[in-house]
């Protein structure tokens, strides 16, 4: 199982070892980034905005998917991302 969550990693989200597109590759950058300039964990789990992390996790469902379809029946993808999706209730961030 490969759980996608935001790390602290400069993005590099995956393994060397999987074969993914580079569109992928820079897409799961681009989202990491997102989740740390714009969410800012270092200073408090709060996006500016409510659509703000709302789309943030929506970008994140379509690469769990996409994820998926790269890889293959042999993984199984899932989102780990819970905590900074504003409609979830393991939300832990405060949204204005």
């Amino acid at each position: 199982m490969i759980v996608l969550a935001p790390g602290w990693y400069a993005g590099d989200l995956m393994p060397d070892t999987f074969i993914l597109t580079a569109e992928l590759r820079a897409a799961l950058r681009a989202w990491n980034r997102t989740w740390e300039h714009v969410l800012d964990p270092v200073t408090e789990i709060r996006w500016p905005t409510r659509p703000d992390g709302l789309e943030w996790a929506a970008e994140g469902e379509r690469l769990v998917a996409e994820l998926q379809a790269q890889l293959g029946p042999e993984y199984r993808v899932v989102r780990g991302f819970d905590a900074y999706d504003p409609d979830s209730p393991a939300y832990e961030g405060v949204a204005p």
